[in-house]
């Protein structure tokens, strides 16, 4: 959905056997992107990273991910547990492996103790104004935004056919 061209990923079975997924010229949108990612980042959130990362495409804010570069499958028990089994591993389109390393931001935003204690306590001040993190890809993405020389007014937002007013469209 975000990129037009380009490798997405690329996976290695036990075997050997490469397979790899390439963007198919159906992206939504061509506006600049920010990936907010931290540690708690893992599996299909670091493939879409990793793509956007590696094709130049998004310029990823936060943490270092958690680094699992691992395809699994699960397998229901008789007992009706499961048991997941490392079938692939997976790569970014510019061959890096992310197992046990992550995806390092290219603009690190550290959090620090403190402040992992109050979004722990307070999980609804994410994404606010009280979160650095999110504050540095909202800064992230209006730089993006100014030197693309994309218009920076707001589309019309239209909600049930009725175009409400700015301050309610945001919400």
């Amino acid at each position: 959905m975000w990129l037009d061209k380009g490798l997405i990923v690329r996976t290695v079975d036990r075997g050997g056997q490469n397979e790899s997924i390439q963007a198919n010229q159906t992206s939504i949108t061509k506006l600049p992107l920010v990936v907010l990612v931290d540690g708690n980042s893992a599996s299909s959130s670091e493939i879409l990273t990793g793509a956007l990362k590696d094709n130049r495409r998004a310029t990823v804010v936060g943490n270092t991910t958690f680094g699992k570069a691992m395809v699994q499958s699960v397998h229901q028990l008789s007992d009706g547990s499961g048991l997941a089994v490392t079938i692939a591993h997976y790569y970014t389109p510019n061959g890096t492996d992310i197992s046990h390393k992550g995806i390092v931001p290219d603009v690190q935003t550290p959090l620090t103790v403190e402040q992992v204690a109050q979004f722990t306590a307070k999980p609804d001040l994410l994404a606010t104004k009280a979160d650095p993190q999110y504050m540095q890809a909202v800064r992230s993405v209006t730089k993006l935004i100014r030197a693309s020389g994309v218009s920076q007014e707001r589309p019309a937002v239209t909600i049930n056919g009725v175009q409400p007013e700015p301050q309610q469209a945001i919400k």
